[in-house]
């Protein structure tokens, strides 16, 4: 485990033009690449022709993504110039979409017939012999207006009628049949109530009345052949959704838009493109040999990075690090002369919580609410470690749910030795402390300033160390001057102008440096003060409790008052415990400088807004 984040590199190629989305592709597969904007050239000439045909396509694919397949990622490699494989992926979409919309309309117009010949089946089971008189209905007349509706079974709606000529109803299984010959003036008026009720038009196609008297065998001759048709149409549009053409134009588009998304210029010749990026490979052979695998013929060389450009750092964090990598980030990303202290805070931070919230129950609730809701919130894992803390300093202090008989005290019980309580921590907190300042040390041998570092800090971290000895042995008090000497010395070694002027403001920030210090340690009584708190609290909780008669208002009262605890109390030490990692530990040495090496994801597909019907 090291605490240094990794640096990266900054790294050149110049690949064939018509290989670029090759070498893009292959190059964001390694995961080890960060592509940055070049420094020379011009943008590529082709640009806007193909991001026109990139558009196109894209416009299609939003229109009609419910007809396109769900694809399954893939990193096929286009083969030709970016502008012909853009070209000849739009043709192929078209085409596709122009079968599938044909395919579409048919299958739509089979299902209509279908469905009128289902109701006019109903319709004539429900009439009996007096279907006979619908032959005539299927004739037309410039005289009669003449047509039968099929309604839903609703009691409350508006029967369709019209007033001025023939209407008779018959009650079906599903529907409320209304044939009707009237008068053309009163079509408006029929079809308007037609709509309010839903009703559908139910039409006798010209091959039945031909032959009226099979009409019960037509039919079903005709739904069969129906059936069979649109059977034979959606096995059609479920074989053209395998279609692999049309798979490699959604990849090959896939590749081409992301390539779009990224900035690649020229060289003077017009001929090859100049990719540079950052890298996190170690070596460029890594790079090379993910070239090389594509085909692509192009040199991978590392060189100094472009002056002024923070260098990206990646940070390697073991697994049980890595959920607080929260307190990190909320200061920013430590540099690449910065330490990453995550791996620290995996102690720190979750004995800070613990000696706060000290229960055996109580931690043991949070641990568990971590782990259940980090599926969802991975960053709540923190809270398992933290949990588990406070469990085990519930069971130093004897404090489960408050009560002191289940887990007997391994050391002492807080209300009973406050002072040891608050005094207590202070021993850790100066400990954190002088780890921040010893951390700092090593930065400034990173950074070429331990010198430096070494005659002022160094004799700042000696006044402190001896000061804090001094508090329970006097003789090293004496170290403390000598420590002082060494500062006021350094400060002359270290002067870049007056030594009188070095001198005062020197001395000045020694002063605010020990208040600075003293204030940071005496913070640390808190973590005392919440412990105290947390088990009055508790223990008042059990005393009001107690006071109630009714066992079920006790059940009641004892459940929510411990989960106010576990739920306010949490947030109050959680809070407490950023407050003294930002402010009394990463203040000594985290400058937060860098920037995360975000690598570059490959090409992704097209994935349409719902899959194939």
């Amino acid at each position: 485990m090291s605490l240094h984040p990794t640096s990266t590199h900054w790294f050149e190629t110049y690949v064939p033009r018509d290989q670029t989305v090759y070498a893009l592709e292959a190059l964001a597969g390694t995961g080890e690449v960060e592509l940055d904007k070049d420094l020379i050239g011009a943008p590529l000439l082709d640009t806007h022709e193909l991001r026109d045909r990139v558009c196109a396509f894209e416009c299609l694919v939003n229109r009609y993504g419910d007809l396109l397949p769900v694809c399954e990622p893939s990193h096929l490699l286009v083969t030709e110039a970016p502008e012909t494989t853009a070209a000849e992926a739009l043709v192929c979409l078209r085409g596709w979409l122009a079968q599938q919309l044909r395919n579409r309309r048919r299958r739509q117009t089979l299902l209509r017939r279908q469905h009128n010949l289902a109701l006019l089946q109903e319709c004539l089971g429900v009439m009996g012999d007096a279907a006979e008189a619908l032959v005539a209905f299927g004739q037309p007349s410039q005289f009669l207006y003449k047509r039968i509706l099929a309604c839903p079974l609703d009691p409350t709606a508006v029967a369709p009628d019209d007033t001025s000529g023939l209407s008779e109803v018959y009650i079906g299984p599903a529907h409320e049949f209304h044939v009707i010959a009237g008068l053309p003036e009163n079509r408006a008026a029929v079809d308007y109530a037609a709509a309010l009720d839903q009703c559908e038009s139910v039409a006798i196609p010209d091959w039945l009345t031909g032959d009226w008297a099979r009409r019960q065998g037509r039919i079903d001759e005709e739904m069969a052949e129906l059936t069979g048709e649109i059977a034979a149409l959606e096995l059609d549009a479920a074989a053209n959704r395998d279609d692999a053409n049309l798979a490699n134009a959604l990849n090959d588009m896939a590749v081409l838009r992301w390539y779009l998304d990224h900035t690649i210029t020229l060289t003077a010749d017009r001929r090859h493109c100049h990719v540079t990026g950052w890298t996190s490979a170690a070596d460029p052979a890594v790079l090379q040999q993910a070239l090389r695998h594509a085909h692509v013929d192009g040199v991978i060389l590392f060189r100094p990075g472009p002056p002024g450009r923070p260098v990206p750092v990646r940070g390697r964090l073991p697994w049980w690090a890595r959920p607080f990598r929260v307190f990190v980030e909320m200061l920013g990303t430590p540099g690449s002369t910065e330490l990453d202290p995550a791996p620290l805070l995996a102690v720190i931070v979750p004995l800070l919580f613990g000696f706060m919230f000290p229960d055996v129950g109580h931690g043991l609730l949070l641990a568990l609410g971590g782990l259940l809701f980090s599926h969802r919130h991975p960053r709540l894992l923190f809270l398992v470690p933290c949990g588990l803390t406070a469990a085990v300093f519930g069971a130093v202090f004897g404090e489960t749910f408050g009560l002191q008989d289940p887990v007997p005290a391994l050391w002492i019980r807080p209300l009973d030795h406050p002072l040891l309580m608050l005094l207590a921590p202070l021993a850790f907190g100066a400990a954190v402390i002088l780890l921040g300042l010893v951390l700092s040390g090593i930065e400034a041998r990173w950074r070429g300033e331990f010198r430096q570092w070494i005659w002022v800090d160094g004799a700042v971290l000696a006044v402190y160390l001896s000061t804090l000895i001094g508090l329970l042995w006097p003789p090293a008090l004496a170290v403390t001057a000598g420590a002082v000497i060494w500062y006021l010395a350094g400060l002359v070694v270290t002067c870049e102008g007056g030594p009188g002027g070095c001198l005062l403001r020197g001395s000045g920030r020694l002063v605010f440096s020990t208040f600075e210090l003293s204030l940071n340690t005496l913070s640390f009584l808190r973590v005392g003060a919440f412990a105290l708190a947390h088990a009055a609290l508790s223990h008042t909780l059990l005393h009001l409790v107690g006071l109630i008669e009714h066992p079920l208002l006790q059940a009641v009262a004892l459940l929510l008052g411990h989960a106010v605890i576990i739920l306010v109390e949490g947030l109050v030490v959680f809070v407490q415990t950023t407050r003294l990692i930002l402010f009394e530990f990463f203040i000594r040495f985290l400058r937060a400088e860098g920037r995360l090496f975000r690598p570059v994801a490959g090409p992704a597909p097209d994935r349409p807004p719902h899959g194939g019907n």
